[in-house]
């Protein structure tokens, strides 16, 4: 990371500006970016594909709160802060009986401060930051584990108490059989006030109880339970109950009581643990998959398995089919089904029926998801690294840009500093290259340039002077399409004095630089690059960014950046349209590259991580919302498109369509339309959108 990026001062970055003082840092282990999935989580109750169920007093069911407080007789484990008793202290407490857990029978268990009960890795950590089930915490290793509340707790906090463990052969709690009890008595969060007292009683029939004794500091720990076989050869042996808050009605509070209950085998009980693929699909044949689990003790011979496909836009079937399946017991099998081709822009709801007739039970035999051809705002359909960039470390990424006139687009690099790279949308990969440009140094070697915008042959680039402890400028740099400079802005003199300006884009609409303000006002500034000043601001939401693009076609802006891990879609007023989740977000671009009205519209993101990755990542719409340049006065010429009442005039050959994608006519020249609406002309690779009134 740059010395910019890694100084002490306050610069809202996301290494300078820790969330609290004494910061821990847990490794973490990386991840390729990936187009996102709708999580198959199975929440409400249960079953997981192994078979457990739960039961909660927040649900309104027959679990009964009943309290067992061991502060008093049972054994202290002198926990510490990030803390497991098998790896911290090389100690397993014995519960006193075989507890069944998942397919495997279990004498003792390791405990943990944040809030876990390891059942198996038992010599593992598992450390303070909680995921979404299944997971084992970013450590090595696979975990099978009761999340009791997994979180940043700290029982080494002053006037915090212990955990505590104590088996019973009867259960005070009225249970007849053995248990064994883990209570976390008067713990907090780390750096927190709220000290929590709740435990997980474990029954010798497998039963598994949670209950919290206390107001709960919840923000956004996780409740669950999962086999260590999830995140390989099981991916449904899990079932979570809350994770960060979601769903809300899941959030424990004082006197709720949670019940996870093991399986009781029947002869016959089929169920649908999973379907595969969900979420974003392509438009290609597609062959459904789905895990059904036979949970019973008797196999069957030919069991039916329904796969139904509805159009969720029309609520109609549109495909259905039926596999006959032998399940052996106790074992999960998975169905694939014959291929079914999507159409474009559609969202498809999948629905698996395990059609058993000797199955009395009929909770578990239906599972539902959703698949996708649409695509929706922070989809990312790919995505390409360059680390060996620089010095290979990595953080090298900031503003990016597209110069239609080139059909490139361009990335500032701090790593090599000072570099300008480009590449071609339609192969990043294969043409990413260095560009010959030479940035002015306008702070000499304190020099740092970030953003970038285009706009009709110049190139803005933003410069920042940085001298490893203050802020010494910030200057805007005027350049042509060979990087050499033509002219320059003085920020601190005419802008806003004191930070530096990150992500910029140029607004078609108003004719202004769009420049996001780090520090100070950390306002997005409309820079009228002509006076060389302010023209106002555009009203975003009071939080600190590095990227922005104008997508001016659809009359939005997208914004967003490291400070959020996050990246939105506002329109003009500033209102939040959409959010998707984009870690270490740089800078983003929009890319309107249409050829026809169906055609998707990209952006492309730059991330400034340790693989310097570029995110090509959907922005939600398509061609044939865009307003065209046609429509736009100072765009007619190079457009190549004019509208003068109700005729066309075209540069070149062109199609004529109408909203529907009915070809209406094939012209050159000149052409009269007789009826007054929307209509696309294509003329060679570009798509407009014209209004005839």
């Amino acid at each position: 990371m740059l010395v910019l990026l890694a100084t002490s001062v306050s610069l809202n970055s996301k290494v300078v500006a820790p969330y609290r003082s004494n910061m821990k840092v847990e490794p973490v282990i990386p991840s390729p970016v990936r187009a996102k999935q709708p999580s198959t989580r199975i929440l409400a109750g249960g079953p997981d594909g192994f078979g457990y169920t739960y039961l909660s007093t927040q649900d309104g069911d027959a679990v009964t709160f009943n309290y067992i407080d061991i502060s008093g007789t049972g054994t202290a484990v002198g926990a510490g802060d990030d803390w497991c008793s098998g790896s911290s202290a090389s100690t397993l407490y014995y519960l006193g009986f075989s507890f069944p857990y998942y397919d495997q029978l279990i004498d003792s268990i390791s405990i943990c401060s944040n809030g876990t009960v390891l059942f198996e890795n038992k010599t593992g950590y598992l450390g303070l930051s909680n995921a979404a089930l299944p997971s084992n915490g970013g450590y090595t290793g696979d975990f099978g584990f009761v999340a009791v509340m997994w979180d940043d707790l700290n029982p080494a906090a002053t006037g915090a108490d212990d955990i505590y463990f104590q088996s019973f052969t009867s259960c005070p709690d009225g249970y007849s059989g053995a248990c064994a009890v883990v209570q976390w008595n008067n713990v907090p969060r780390y750096g927190g006030s709220v000290f929590m007292n709740f435990e997980v009683i474990l029954y010798d029939n497998g039963n598994i109880k949670l209950q919290y004794n206390s107001a709960v500091d919840y923000t956004d720990a996780t409740i669950g339970i999962q086999d260590s076989t999830a995140l390989s050869t099981n991916p449904t042996w899990f079932l979570e109950y809350v994770y960060n808050g979601t769903p809300a009605t899941h959030i424990p509070d004082s006197g709720t009581a949670i019940m996870f209950q093991f399986p009781v085998p029947v002869d016959y009980n089929i169920g649908v643990a999973f379907i595969s693929p969900t979420g974003l699909i392509g438009t290609d044949p597609v062959s459904f998959v789905a895990t059904v689990r036979n949970f019973g003790s008797v196999a069957t011979t030919s069991t039916p398995i329904i796969l139904n496909v509805y159009d969720t836009l029309t609520s109609t079937l549109v495909f259905s089919d039926t596999q006959t399946v032998a399940l052996p017991a106790l074992s999960n099998y998975d169905v694939t089904f014959n291929p079914f081709t999507p159409s474009p822009r559609k969202v498809y709801m999948l629905e698996v029926i395990a059609s058993e007739p000797m199955d009395p039970v009929r909770s578990n035999d239906t599972l539902r998801g959703l698949a996708r051809t649409l695509l929706v705002f922070g989809d990312i359909v790919d995505s390409w690294t360059f680390p060996s960039l620089g010095d290979g470390n990595g953080f090298s990424f900031a503003g990016i840009t597209y110069a239609p006139d080139s059909g490139k687009f361009y990335v500032v690099s701090m790593n090599p500093m000072s570099t300008v790279f480009s590449f071609d949308p339609n192969d990043p990969a294969g043409t990413f290259t260095q560009t010959t440009w030479t940035l002015h140094p306008f702070f000499g070697a304190n020099d740092i340039p970030w953003g970038i915008a285009y706009n009709n042959g110049t190139f803005y680039v933003s410069h920042v002077g940085y001298d490893g402890s203050t802020f010494t400028g910030a200057m805007i740099g005027y350049y042509d399409g060979t990087g050499n400079l033509i002219d320059s802005l003085d920020v601190y003199a005419n802008i806003e004095s004191g930070g530096w300006i990150a992500g910029m884009d140029w607004n078609e609409d108003d004719g202004y630089l769009y420049g996001v303000y780090v520090i100070g006002s950390n306002a997005v500034y409309k820079i009228d690059v002509t006076a060389k000043n302010s023209a106002g601001t555009f009203a975003t939401p009071p939080t600190s960014l590095r990227g922005i693009s104008t997508f001016y076609e659809v009359d939005h802006v997208i914004d967003g950046g490291w400070n959020q891990d996050s990246i939105y879609e506002l329109d003009y007023s500033a209102s939040v349209l959409n959010g998707a989740s984009m870690p270490d977000m740089a800078d983003v671009d929009v890319w309107v590259n249409c050829t026809d009205p169906a055609d998707p519209i990209f952006a492309f993101v730059t991330l400034n991580d340790a693989n310097n990755t570029l995110v090509k990542m959907a922005t939600g719409h398509y061609c044939d919302e865009v307003i065209g340049v046609a429509e736009r006065p100072g765009d007619v010429a190079r457009a190549t498109v004019k509208v003068n009442g109700r005729t066309l005039t075209v540069n070149g050959k062109a199609v004529l369509y109408n909203t529907a994608g009915r070809k209406i006519a094939t012209f050159e020249g000149a052409y009269h339309v007789d009826v007054p609406g929307v209509y696309f002309v294509k003329l060679g690779k570009e798509v407009f959108k014209v209004v005839i009134r």
